[in-house]
C-alpha cells in the first residue's frame, strides 16, 4: 500500500514518514520526535517511524538490564547451551522491542534449532531439501521455527516433522496433522491472543522483515506452515484505509492480523471504531489495541505495536514459556529470576511463591551469586517470595532483610530511597514488604 503525504498527515497514531536520507517527508500532528519506544518500518523508498504513547522508563530500563544478564550468560557457557541462551536473549530482546539483529545463514539456523530441540523435543526434526540462503538473524529464526515444530507436536500429536528450505529463502515445515475447522490464527499483540507461540512467530518475522503463513492444510492429513525472509521491504505495521465500510487498502500485515483483505465488509468490532471516528472527525478514537481516525471521507485504522507494559507482560509470559531452554550459570541465573521477578512487580503482578523450606535452602546461593546480605534466621510464614527476587531487590538497594508479620521486608538503604522501585513498591518509609 502506497502513503501520500496527507494520508501519513491522517494516521491515528504519532507518526514520520522519512525518506532514505532521513529527511522528514511528513508526520501527524500528534508527532513528537520519537523517543524511547519507537518502532521504525522500512519501506521500499522511506522509512515510517511510529512513536509510542505507552512508555515506561523504568520498565524500560529494566527489560534492557535483562536482556543483558541473558547475553552475557550466554557468553559464559559453551556450545549448545550457549546456542540456547543466545536465541532465548535474542527473543526478548525482540519482544521488548530492543532487538539487536545479526545476519546469519541457514545453515546457523539449522545449528540453532539442533540446539533448542535438543531439550524440548523426544523426537527430531527431518531436514529435508536445502537451499543455502542468507538471514537477517539466525537465532531468532530457529526459535520462530521451535513455535511450530512444538504446535505440531502438542495440537497434533505430530512425530514426524519435516523441514525445507526453500529459495528465498522460505522455511517450509510439513507435518501430519488436522486443522480445527476454524484454522489457525493469532495476532501481534496478546491482548487478541491465547497462545504465546504462534504469536511470537509473528512478531519475529516483522522483526526480520519477513512473512509468516499460518498452518494451514495441504493435502489430505498434511499442515504446512511457512516462514519467508521477504528481501524486499513491506510495511509490517497492520492498516488499513475503510471507506464506505468496506477496507478499500490495507497492508499485508492488516489481512495476516485481521483477515480482512480489500474489499471486505467490517464486522462488529471494527464497525463500531470506525462509526466512533466518524462522528469526531480528525480526533484519534482508540478499541482494545486499534486506533482510528476519519479524515476527508476515510477512516484509516491501524495497530501499533504494543506499550512498554504490555511488552514486558509478553516478556514474562515468554520466559515462562520458554522456561526448559532457560539454562544459565550463576550469577546470571539469579539475576535473570530475580530481574524478572522484579519487573513482574511492577507491573502490578503478585510475587511468585515458593515454600518456606524452598526459600531457606535457595536463599543463601541466591545471595552469594548477587552479593546479596543474609538472611536472618529462617522465613516463617506460609509462603515466601522467590529467593532470587529477594536476593536481587536487597543486592541493588543495598537493603537489610527482616521478617514482619509473616512477611519479608526489606530495609532499603538511604541513598536508594528515590530509586524508581523503592517508590513504586515501598510504603513511603523505605521499606518493601512482600509478598
Amino acid at each position: 500500500m502506497r502513503l501520500s503525504a496527507a494520508d501519513v498527515a491522517a494516521l491515528p497514531l504519532p507518526v514520520a514518514l522519512f525518506d532514505r536520507d532521513g529527511a522528514l517527508l511528513a508526520s501527524s500532528a500528534e508527532w513528537a520526535g520519537g523517543g524511547p519506544g519507537t518502532v521504525v518500518y522500512r519501506l521500499p523508498a522511506a522509512s515510517l517511524a511510529v512513536g509510542c504513547d505507552e512508555q515506561d522508563a523504568d520498565i524500560a530500563g529494566l527489560l534492557t538490564e535483562l536482556v543483558t544478564a541473558m547475553r552475557e550468560g550466554a557468553q559464559a557457557c559453551g556450545g549448545a547451551q550457549q546456542l540456547r541462551l543466545g536465541a532465548l536473549a535474542s527473543s526478548v530482546a525482540l519482544v521488548a522491542g530492543i532487538s539487536d539483529l545479526h545476519v546469519g545463514t541457514t545453515a546457523d539456523v539449522l545449528d540453532n534449532l539442533t540446539a533448542l530441540l535438543s531439550t524440548v523435543s523426544a523426537h527430531g526434526v527431518t531436514i529435508g531439501e536445502r537451499t543455502p540462503g542468507v538471514v537477517p538473524d539466525a537465532p531468532v529464526l530457529a526459535l520462530a521455527l521451535l513455535q511450530l515444530v512444538i504446535n505440531a507436536r502438542r495440537h497434533d500429536d505430530a512425530t514426524e516433522v519435516t523441514i525445507d528450505i526453500d529459495p528465498g529463502p522460505a522455511f517450509r515445515v510439513q507435518w501430519h496433522g488436522e486443522l480445527p475447522h476454524q484454522g489457525v490464527s493469532t495476532a501481534r499483540h496478546q491482548a487478541d491472543r491465547d497462545r504465546w507461540g504462534l504469536g511470537f512467530v509473528r512478531l519475529a518475522m516483522d522483526a526480520l522483515g519477513g512473512v509468516s503463513l499460518s498452518p494451514a492444510s495441504h493435502g489430505v492429513g498434511q499442515v504446512t506452515a511457512i516462514l519467508s525472509v521477504d528481501p524486499s521491504p513491506r510495511l509490517q505495521l497492520p492498516l488499513a484505509a475503510i471507506r464506505n465500510g468496506v477496507v478499500d487498502a490495507a497492508s499485508q500485515a492488516w489481512d495476516e492480523e485481521t483477515q480482512l483483505p480489500p474489499g471486505s465488509g467490517l464486522p462488529e468490532r471494527w464497525s463500531r471504531l470506525v462509526d466512533a471516528a466518524s462522528s469526531s472527525p480528525g480526533v484519534i478514537q482508540r478499541a482494545r489495541t486499534a486506533r482510528a481516525r476519519a479524515a476527508e471521507g476515510t477512516v484509516w485504522i491501524a495497530i501499533p505495536a504494543e506499550g512498554t507494559a504490555d511488552r514486558a507482560r509478553d516478556v514474562i509470559r515468554g520466559l515462562e514459556h520458554e522456561r526448559d531452554l532457560l539454562d544459565a550459570p550463576q550469577p546470571f541465573a539469579t539475576l535473570i529470576e530475580g530481574l524478572a521477578g522484579v519487573i513482574a512487580l511492577l507491573l502490578g503482578d503478585p510475587a511468585h511463591r515458593v515454600t518456606a523450606a524452598a526459600f531457606d535452602e535457595g536463599y543463601p546461593n541466591a545471595a552469594e551469586a548477587v552479593a546479596a546480605p543474609p538472611f536472618p534466621g529462617r522465613f516463617t510464614g506460609a509462603a515466601a517470595p522467590s529467593p532470587a527476587l529477594i536476593a536481587v531487590l536487597a543486592s541493588r538497594l543495598t537493603a537489610d532483610l527482616s521478617m514482619r508479620d509473616g512477611r519479608i521486608a526489606i530495609h532499603v538503604a538511604d541513598g536508594h530511597r528515590d530509586d524508581a522501585i523503592t517508590r513504586r513498591l515501598g510504603d513511603g518509609s523505605g521499606v518493601i514488604l512482600l509478598p
